[in-house]
C-alpha cells in the first residue's frame, strides 16, 4: 500500500486531478481507494468551485455507456 501525505491544499491544476484519478483506478486494495477517496474529499471542500474529484472517482468505477 502507498500512501503520499499532502503537506498543502491541492491546487485545481489537471495534472492532479489526472495523477489521482490515476492511482484510484490502479488501486487493488480498498484501504487505497478509500485513502484516495478521502483525497478527493479534501481536493473538493479547498476547491468549491471546481467540478468534484470525488464524484470523477466514482464515476470511475460504473460501467461504461454503450
Amino acid at each position: 500500500m502507498s500512501v503520499r501525505l499532502i503537506l498543502s491544499a491541492p491546487s485545481s491544476d489537471a495534472a492532479y486531478r489526472t495523477d489521482l484519478i490515476g492511482r484510484f483506478v490502479a488501486a487493488t486494495d480498498w484501504a487505497v481507494e478509500l485513502h484516495l477517496l478521502a483525497e478527493a474529499a479534501d481536493y473538493d471542500r479547498a476547491n468549491p468551485g471546481a467540478p468534484s474529484l470525488t464524484d470523477e472517482l466514482a464515476g470511475s468505477r460504473l460501467p461504461a455507456a454503450a
